[in-house]
């Protein structure tokens, strides 16, 4: 008990002597704030990406590609390899009889951002079976694209990047005129990266005749190896099956791992700047009172909650930065969307994104800290006043 009150008196102490050093504590503060507002703002675009990678979809969630596949460019499914996939078992299917079954091709097509620089999104052409594998999908203006019609939908992520992208507008792609009839949201990350249409329409304005990828929901997760045996022991087709999660992680993991890298790497340049920042101003403030360090040591204060109090003072220093750098990162940031080699998401500051920021912050504090603590913990009365 006497231990906590002396640090939360000694604590206090330096508390109130903050002001009087207040140009080297808002340096600390300002170096904290921004090693916090660029690390947040850096995982707020990985934490957009994230369904990029493994979303957590179960095995029940399948995707099918052509044999050897290593991108989508590359995969090639027949119509005749998509029928045989039509009528695998273990496929989740309506009362109707119809399967949870959508094959897609995809094409990368020019368009124009706001800023004025060229960019590229997705043109995805999907069968009638889209609204069943995609329920989360929604129409948030006009309509729902026609088969046999050139007309498409595009998301409403790429229309806050894109110019020419609002619904009744017509762009045109490959040398063929299409209507935006619809803007939609909802879905995943990669789902808000693209145009969308008609699978027949899209294979004739590009002059395919096949496709590249299937996705399917099975009955449940247990029938996904009895679904994937049954694909790849027939030889009339050639194949490989994933669930949705593998298929992502391949295809993404590779980004998603560059943004934690890049995030973190300059995060912990920029700390390091913060550190010795922080080093300084509690140096400071241990220089400063070292005649009140002595005395206290005098009249019976251990060291340990000398130790603890200058800790405290680092820490409380962190946190205003801490602050400071997550709320301009959420003003300036949260829901801006960016684009990258033809992807397109948000910027999503969650909780565990701010939770990092903060931890990074106190971890600034302490082993900003930890030397002018131990170096005041140890400092001798004797010492202290010959050097006050």
């Amino acid at each position: 008990m006497a231990f906590c009150k002396q640090a939360i008196e000694l604590t206090m102490v330096g508390i109130r002597g903050i002001p009087d050093r207040r140009a080297a504590s808002l340096v600390t503060i300002i170096g904290v704030a921004s090693v916090v507002g660029v690390l947040v703002s850096l995982l707020a675009m990985r934490e957009g990406s994230t369904p990029l990678g493994s979303d957590g979809a179960g095995a029940e969630n399948v995707v099918v590609v052509g044999r050897g596949a290593t991108s989508i460019a590359q995969s090639v499914l027949s119509r005749q390899t998509v029928s045989i996939i039509e009528e695998a078992p273990a496929l989740k299917r309506t009362p109707g009889g119809k399967p949870y079954l959508v094959a897609s091709t995809i094409v990368s097509v020019d368009a124009m951002r706001r800023n004025g620089r060229r960019g590229s999104v997705f043109l995805v052409g999907l069968t009638s079976g889209a609204a069943l594998l995609h329920p989360a999908l929604r129409i948030v203006a006009g309509r729902l694209y026609r088969p046999a019609v050139h007309e498409l939908i595009v998301s409403d992520q790429i229309q806050k990047i894109f110019r020419g992208m609002d619904v009744g507008k017509r762009i045109t792609l490959h040398g063929v005129e299409w209507t935006i009839v619809g803007a939609f949201t909802g879905g995943d990350s990669l789902a808000t990266s693209t145009l969308r249409a008609d699978a027949e329409t899209v294979l004739s304005a590009f002059g395919r005749n096949t496709f590249q990828e299937v996705d399917a929901q099975l009955t449940s997760a247990a029938e996904y190896r009895m679904f994937k045996d049954a694909l790849l022991s027939n030889p009339a087709i050639a194949v490989d099956v994933k669930t949705l999660a593998q298929s992502r992680e391949e295809t993404y993991g590779a980004l998603n791992r560059l943004l934690d890298f890049i995030a973190f790497s300059i995060g912990g340049v920029m700390a390091g700047g913060a550190i010795c920042a922080a080093l300084s101003t509690l140096y400071a403030s241990v220089d400063a009172r070292r005649q009140e360090i002595a005395t206290l040591r005098a009249i019976g204060f251990g060291g340990a909650p000398i130790v603890v109090s200058i800790l405290a003072e680092g820490v409380l220093l962190a946190l205003p930065g801490a602050a400071v750098g997550a709320c301009l990162s959420w003003a300036l940031f949260n829901g801006h969307v960016v684009s990258t080699q033809g992807l397109v998401f948000p910027l999503k500051l969650t909780t565990h994104v701010l939770g990092v920021g903060i931890g990074w912050s106190l971890a600034i504090g302490m082993l900003g800290g930890s030397l002018p603590a131990v170096h005041a913990g140890r400092m001798s009365v004797a010492g202290a006043l010959r050097a006050s």
